[in-house]
């Protein structure tokens, strides 16, 4: 048994990265940022944001393990002005396989299908297909680093974005870079066993199919940016991380009328785009947030 939770050393999910010797087996949090505008308006509304994330990694054999797990966020905000506001909800799963190619090598493949829209009237056409597959080398236990490919179906079209991770543990485990781009990036240090500092980037990239009077006639394109900087209290012998969050976040919320879709879009690059904008909900605002995380902690067990 010891030697099958070992092996999890080298699991490192897409939303992780190299080198690091403990999983976030669930984490929650909750945000709200400044008053935002609309384009050429005076009219402002609040954006909320809610995300709950499990993962739970299956070892099969010394050569393979099993990833699984659901993710879940929500925003709140007004989407058109002099309006009510919209719920936007996406619920994510994962499904794939680890294969390990001795003590340095590994890949990953993963199939990630959603449900996102504003969970009205839900059907088959709330559906989304994607998948990942990531290549990762595992210098030692403080370096690392991953290249791969994320797919997916929006309601605008097909997104393609290119991966690219890197992992650093300084020796003394006091400093740490973690980087999964262009989706997040964190780098943190330890004041004290119990509580650390650190700035991290998130980016949000999602579309949600809207009801307007019972019908299906326009989705919103998210396309998000939070810049934060924290401070992280462990608790419960590690196991539980707590952390406040202030930071800056670059929020941009378009609608398009449901039949108009692009060819096809690459990171920021959008090909064959010649959508009519209804709406956008776009601006700069400070942003708020708090946020627990369930961690296992590796490197105890190899003691």
């Amino acid at each position: 048994m010891k030697k099958k939770i070992i092996q999890l050393i080298l699991l490192i999910l897409p939303f992780l990265c190299n080198a690091q010797e403990y999983i976030d087996l669930f984490s929650v949090n909750y945000g709200k940022s400044q008053k935002t505008t609309f384009e050429n308006s005076f009219v402002t509304t609040l954006i909320s944001t809610f995300q709950t994330n499990l993962t739970l990694p299956i070892v099969l054999n010394e050569k393979y393990t099993a990833i699984t797990g659901v993710n879940f966020s929500s925003y709140n905000l007004q989407l058109f002005p002099d309006a009510n506001n919209n719920n936007l909800y996406s619920t994510n799963l994962r499904a794939g396989l680890r294969i390990s190619h001795g003590e340095h090598w590994s890949e990953i493949y993963l199939f990630l299908p959603k449900v996102a829209s504003d969970y009205i009237n839900l059907s088959n056409e709330d559906i989304y297909l994607g998948g990942l597959a990531l290549l990762k080398y595992k210098r030692d236990e403080n370096f690392g680093y991953s290249f791969g490919l994320y797919g997916s179906t929006e309601a605008y079209g097909l997104s393609m974005v290119p991966i690219l991770g890197l992992y650093y543990h300084s020796p003394n485990k006091r400093f740490e870079m973690n980087f999964f781009m262009p989706n997040d990036a964190d780098i943190n240090y330890s004041l004290t066993d119990k509580t650390r500092i650190g700035i991290d980037f998130l980016g949000h990239g999602n579309s949600y199919k809207l009801t307007t009077d019972n019908v299906r006639s326009n989705y919103v394109e998210n396309n998000s940016i939070d810049f934060s900087s924290y401070v992280q209290r462990s608790v419960f012998d590690n196991k539980i991380l707590l952390r406040l969050k202030f930071g800056y976040s670059l929020n941009q919320f378009r609608v398009y009328p449901i039949d108009q879709k692009l060819d096809l879009q690459i990171l920021a690059l959008k090909f064959g785009d010649n959508r009519t904008r209804l709406f956008e909900d776009k601006s700069n605002t400070i942003l708020l947030k708090i946020e627990a995380i369930y961690r296992f902690d590796l490197s105890t067990i190899k003691k």
